[in-house]
């Protein structure tokens, strides 16, 4: 499984939202540890001689101290990024999958349903997408019924130019742009893929 989104604008969405909150936290960790440092600092630097330590050995003390906290923090921020990535992959992924879904219904292939398997809003939306996909396909088929109809009740006769010829005109350029919609087979877009 990978964490970024396989499609380039929905991985630089993830990048966009888990970006600035990595840097926040690790900023705000690194001055953390930087103003408990300087605190610690002064605190051992006036209880020196009442410890009988020596200066080098607490420096050495405040320096491990430090490095250990900063890859402690490192730590913090990478495992809170690899989270971050894993939730926002989440939902990257289902909104991928209705962007297509959405691009082939608005290029007039109403044979396109989403199949999300997530009991969220996502699912909902894919449903109501579905039945706005079947209540179209089902329209535009009486709608291809009726143009049928209308044609076959039109009397072919090429010998005088007629209102008849007209409504078969009609007829063509109507079937002409109902044609713009595929009524073919179902192409099912799954949003849950890995």
């Amino acid at each position: 499984m990978t964490l970024l989104h396989h499609h380039p604008l929905h991985r630089g969405r993830q990048l966009r939202w888990v970006g600035p909150l990595v840097a926040l936290l690790f900023l705000a960790s690194l001055l953390t540890l930087v103003v408990q440092y300087r605190v610690s600092d002064q605190a051992v630097a006036t209880e020196f001689f009442r410890a009988h330590k020596t200066i080098r050995h607490t420096g050495e003390l405040l320096r491990t101290g430090f490095a250990a906290g900063i890859a402690l923090m490192a730590l913090l921020a990478l495992g809170i990024t690899v989270w971050a990535l894993r939730v926002t992959h989440r939902i990257v992924r289902p909104v991928h999958a209705l962007h297509i879904a959405l691009d082939a219904l608005a290029g007039g292939e109403l044979g396109v349903r989403l199949d999300l398997h997530r009991r969220d809003e996502f699912q909902e939306v894919g449903e109501a997408l579905n039945r706005l996909a079947e209540k179209l396909a089902e329209a535009l088929a009486a709608v291809h019924t009726l143009v049928d109809r209308i044609a076959a009740m039109v009397p072919d006769t090429p010998l005088q130019p007629s209102p008849a010829a007209d409504l078969r005109g009609l007829v063509t350029e109507l079937d002409r742009t109902l044609d713009f919609f595929r009524l073919g087979p179902r192409r099912v877009i799954g949003g849950d893929r890995r």
